[in-house]
């Protein structure tokens, strides 16, 4: 075999020569501001670690391996490796000539998919990549296809293959794969026989019931318990590091003065010295160095000693635990808790009040998980012209991010009150740059200048659940939150629950008007200050799916006799028969979807009590918002629709509604102790809904 040193004496001359082994490997990749140069492989290293250059913060580690890879070909793959980090996508990658350089995360991929390549090479008495030619190539392929992995798995297999031939003009000759291009060009879904995948996100949504509880008790952590959490953890932290107020009469005193002005202190006021959990009357040694503002290396158990002579004599009572902070925050109308917070508590409290700030944030922004963890102190922001709410981030795609953040760092989001106030509970929280960094426990680097994992964030919300399950299950035995029949938790099932949500909360599409407002009208539309492609693509499958399932419901119930009436009861029958039939077709595209929505939807929307079969022209809704000099939207606005209106009809469901709203304002009609406006305002009410309940039953058919 031919040694790289005589390689390179060899390929100096209108080749690419090899490099050199100090050569760095992410010289032409910008990286994170601070990267101790302890992290800056170079080429003759065993470990590449790629995480510096990474624009993700909340990245998993990349580290390369070369010792993973057969001796004899580890150098030839790591000039592919460094190729990838110098050099664009090759056109025969991506199909035309850009500017973009592979992520870390592909380079990753393709590091792992060719080691299997380079073990077959070596079990094929390979040396060096300029012997692999067709022959060879083919062998391998069919060595591929019999293996026991996924399609998928297998078609990144033969794609690894491909991009280190796709790289060979910035190759030494040695690693230059002997062939004119691998398999003759054919696409490697041909050759493994794989269909290809579709567009559309396949990523299950949380079930309805799991995530209105979740976001309800997240909220209520940030509003409600979250300013006691904070308070807990300031005191805590200003009494680690002995800035705390209660403890500037300590300076320049010795432990045992301490001690003593500390008890006479406690004495006045009748406080409690800290005790050890499970073990009545003993006092923590540790903690009460800490109130008294003393070093760690200091915090001996002779304190705890003392503390106990002191404690008799003044009659001082020992806690059963260690406090920190009071209680004020309140969960229906009683304290959430009847003790302080505890020291041992703090660090899973902090992680649930962040996993509640995490849920918030990244669900009512509709942003991507690693979108809201990169989120930074001070991205709260206000639009000048309109006023709109917004924050500020980073982009989750594009090949042009890097660490350094040079192309457009801050795109904004539209966002709503809720955000805004759980960034100012997560920025009082800590003094970290970064909302979400990866630990406010431990001092290190890792800690504070990156965010946590995905997986971590993830696993921090399972213990949110089962917190508020445990801590607020109610006398019945139910469950505050229901966990997720379809699997656990994840940030990246937000966004395609969040288009149901858009789609069929609370009364079908009318919902986009509503509560969700906030995303179907300013995150949909100005999605990181632009449309969001793959956002609009789920948003467009839920709307089909839900039209479908209401078209059939609705033509079912009218074949089994229920009764409908108002101005448009005919016009209701007749768009139900012209799109009863579906026998159901396959889409891959979001066109062949609106084009299915213009054949499907009979733009009926149910609404509270009434339904609207929609006219723009017909629509009072309309009418009234055009006249207030307000936008006109495609479909209706409930909260302008007026009696009135050509566009409702009634069915027995709206009906069934009316009734029973019909008995509530019977009721305050009634009521001598409700202001004469309020009860002129429900005897209307309640006249108007008789009316419609005695039309519509006036005209039910007769059954015989």
């Amino acid at each position: 075999m031919m040694s790289r040193e005589a390689a390179t004496r060899i390929h100096t001359s209108g080749e690419i020569t090899w490099p050199a082994d100090y050569t760095l490997v992410l010289r032409s990749r910008s990286v994170h501001p601070g990267t101790p140069t302890a992290e800056m492989a170079t080429f003759g290293d065993n470990i590449w670690p790629l995480t510096p250059a990474h624009p993700d913060l909340h990245a998993d580690a990349i580290n390369l391996h070369w010792k993973t890879y057969p001796p004899t070909l580890a150098d030839q793959f790591k000039c592919f490796v460094l190729a990838t980090l110098d050099h664009p996508h090759p056109v025969a990658m991506s199909g035309q000539k850009t500017h973009d350089q592979a992520g870390c995360g592909n380079i990753k991929i393709w590091f792992m998919r060719q080691r299997p390549f380079a073990i077959w090479l070596e079990h094929h008495d390979v040396a060096q990549l300029s012997d692999v030619d067709d022959g060879l190539l083919d062998a391998y392929l069919e060595h591929v296809r019999a293996l026991s992995v996924s399609d998928g798995a297998k078609y990144q297999l033969l794609n690894a293959v491909r991009a280190l031939w796709a790289y060979s003009e910035h190759l030494p000759a040695d690693c230059r794969l002997d062939t004119a291009v691998p398999w003759n060009g054919a696409p490697i879904d041909d050759l493994i026989e794989r269909l290809p995948p579709g567009r559309f996100n396949a990523t299950p949504r949380i079930a309805a019931a799991t995530m209105e509880a979740l976001l309800d008790w997240a909220l209520r952590i940030i509003e409600d318990l979250g300013p006691d959490i904070c308070a807990a953890w300031t005191r805590f932290e200003l009494l680690e590091a002995g800035r705390h107020p209660s403890q500037q009469g300590f300076q320049g005193l010795s432990p045992r003065e301490r001690l003593l002005s500390f008890t006479e202190e406690l004495a006045r006021t009748g406080g409690a010295l800290p005790g050890v959990p499970g073990n009545p009357g003993k006092i923590s040694a540790y903690h009460l160095g800490r109130l008294l503002g003393l070093e760690k290396h200091r915090r001996y158990e002779y304190l705890a000693q003392q503390g106990h002579v002191l404690a008799d004599e003044a009659g001082i009572p020992i806690a059963d635990d260690c406090y920190v902070g009071t209680i004020s925050g309140r969960i229906s109308d009683r304290p959430w808790r009847d003790r302080p917070i505890t020291v041992a508590e703090l660090p899973r409290l902090i992680r649930i009040l962040m996993a509640a700030g995490f849920v918030v944030i990244c669900y009512l922004t509709g942003a991507r998980p690693g979108e809201a963890l990169a989120l930074r102190r001070g991205c709260r922001a206000v639009d000048e012209e309109t006023g709109e709410l917004l924050i500020q981030g980073r982009r989750g795609k594009g090949f042009d991010r890097t660490p350094l953040d040079p192309v457009d760092p801050k795109r904004p989001w539209v966002t709503v009150q809720p955000v805004h106030d759980t960034i100012a509970i997560l920025e009082s929280l800590h003094d970290a740059d970064l909302l979400f960094p990866a630990s406010l426990h431990k001092k290190t680097r890792r800690a504070r200048q990156f965010a946590p994992r995905t997986w971590q964030i993830n696993r921090d919300m399972e213990i949110l659940l089962a917190w508020v399950n445990d801590t607020f299950a109610p006398e019945n035995g139910s469950l505050p939150i229901p966990p997720d029949p379809t699997k656990h938790l994840h940030g990246s099932r937000f966004r395609r629950t969040l288009a149901y949500f858009i789609v069929r909360r609370p009364r079908g599409l009318i919902a986009a008007a509503l509560q969700y407002s906030h995303v179907s009208t300013k995150v949909t539309l100005r999605y990181a200050g632009e449309g969001d492609a793959s956002w609009l693509e789920d948003l467009a499958v839920e709307k089909l799916e839900m039209v479908l399932e209401q078209n059939d419901d609705d033509w079912t119930r009218i074949q089994d006799g229920e009764h409908v009436s108002g101005p448009s009861a005919d016009e209701y029958r007749s768009r139900l028969r012209g799109v009863a039939r579906f026998s159901g077709r396959v889409v891959r595209t979001v066109r062949s979807i609106e084009r299915l929505l213009d054949q499907a939807d009979p733009d009926i929307h149910h609404g509270d009590a009434m339904t609207c079969v929609h006219r723009a022209e017909t629509a009072e809704c309309r009418k009234e918002k055009l006249a207030l000099g307000l936008a006109a939207d495609s479909g209706p606005d409930e909260s302008f629709c007026r009696s009135s209106c050509s566009n409702l009809i009634y069915t027995d469901r709206d009906i069934a509604q009316l009734r029973g709203k019909l008995s509530a304002w019977d009721t305050t009609a009634h009521d001598p102790l409700s202001p004469q406006p309020r009860r002129a305002r429900a005897a209307a009410l309640a006249a108007q809904a008789r009316s419609i309940i005695e039309a519509h039953e006036a005209i039910r058919p007769v059954t015989r």
